[in-house]
């Protein structure tokens, strides 16, 4: 996700639109694979192991858009969300490529 982050910040970046990449999370410690699990699995699989990074911390004043892979229950995309808000980080959306089901 963070490459295909990068390409598009490089493809805004050309048309003139101000863009940063800021990788703010990161999955630390024993989440296991999702597939098979239900929204509560998931939320409690990633419950502790979700973290932020400072050093990925947006820029000031710019809007943040979560990228995801795929939304299955809405799971991840909720975790990050709340993880960046705990983090005083405001996300205005959030962007998949593709749905399950």
């Amino acid at each position: 996700m963070e490459r295909l982050a990068h390409a598009a910040a490089s493809v805004l970046a050309a048309r003139g639109i101000e863009v940063a990449v800021a990788p703010a999370l990161e999955l630390a410690g024993a989440a296991r694979d999702a597939v098979g699990l239900s929204r509560e699995q998931r939320m409690a699989n990633l419950a502790g192991h979700l973290r932020f990074r400072e050093a990925g911390r947006p820029p000031p004043g710019f809007s943040v858009v979560v990228l995801d892979d795929v939304i299955t229950t809405g799971a991840t995309a909720a975790a990050c969300t709340s993880a960046l808000a705990a983090a005083g980080v405001t996300v205005s959306a959030v962007l998949t490529l593709l749905a399950a089901g």
